[in-house]
C-alpha cells in the first residue's frame, strides 16, 4: 500500500538523518549564531532530496557501484572536513556575538560552506544514495517510500535548524562560544578521520 511505503519511508529516513554527523553540525552552529538559518536548513532539505531521488531511480545500479569510487569520496569528503575543523579550531577565541554581524557579503559564504559540507560528506552519498536506494528496491511504490524520506528530511533539519535558533538567545557568552566552536571543530577532525580511516 502507497501509504504503508511513504510511513516506512518516513521512518527509515528518520532513522538514518538523526544520527549527528557535520552536516547536522553545521546546521546546529548556523541556528545558534542565528546565520542564515532558513537558508541553510532549506539547502540541506532540499540537497537531500534530491539525492533520495538520485538513489530510487538509480537503485538498480547501486549494488554493482565499483568500490573505488565510494573510497575516493571519503577520502575526499575526509580531507575536508578535517580542514574545515582546524579552521573553527583556529579562530574560536575571535568569534563575534553579533547579531547584525552577517551581511550579504557572509551570506554568499554561508551558501557555499553549506553546499560544500553536504555535497563533501560522504555519509550524504552512502545514507541518502546507496542505502536508501537499495532499500527502496523492497518496496512496492520507490516513489511514496522516496517521499516518505524527503518528508523526514524536511521536518528534521527545519525542527534541527529552528531549535538551535530557539536556544541561541541563552548563549551570549564568549567564554560558551570558544567551548561550542571547539567542540564542533574537533568532532569535525574527527569524523574527517573517520570517513578517511573506516572500512
Amino acid at each position: 500500500m502507497s501509504i504503508s511505503d511513504f510511513i516506512q519511508g518516513f521512518i527509515i529516513g528518520s532513522s538514518l538523518i538523526i544520527a549527528i554527523g557535520p552536516q547536522n553540525l553545521y546546521v546546529i552552529n548556523q541556528g545558534l549564531k542565528k546565520n542564515f538559518i532558513f537558508i541553510v536548513v532549506l539547502i540541506c532539505s532540499l540537497s537531500d532530496s534530491l539525492l533520495i531521488v538520485c538513489g530510487i531511480y538509480l537503485s538498480n545500479n547501486i549494488l554493482s557501484l565499483n568500490a573505488s569510487v565510494i573510497t575516493i569520496m571519503k577520502l575526499i569528503g575526509g580531507i575536508w572536513l578535517i580542514l574545515y575543523g582546524i579552521n573553527k579550531i583556529k579562530n574560536s577565541r575571535h568569534h563575534v556575538i553579533n547579531n547584525k554581524e552577517f551581511n550579504e557579503a557572509s551570506f554568499t559564504k554561508v551558501v557555499i560552506t553549506t553546499l560544500a559540507i553536504t555535497y563533501a560528506n560522504p555519509h550524504v552519498y552512502l545514507d541518502t544514495v546507496i542505502l536508501l536506494g537499495s532499500i527502496s528496491i523492497n518496496f512496492d511504490s520507490k516513489i511514496y517510500f522516496g517521499l516518505g524520506a524527503i518528508f523526514a528530511s524536511f521536518v528534521f533539519f527545519f525542527s534541527l535548524g529552528y531549535f538551535s535558533n530557539f536556544l541561541s538567545q541563552y548563549i551570549k557568552s564568549q567564554k560558551v562560544w570558544f567551548y561550542i566552536d571547539n567542540v564542533m571543530g574537533f568532532l569535525m577532525l574527527f569524523y574527517g578521520l573517520f570517513f578517511i580511516f573506516m572500512n
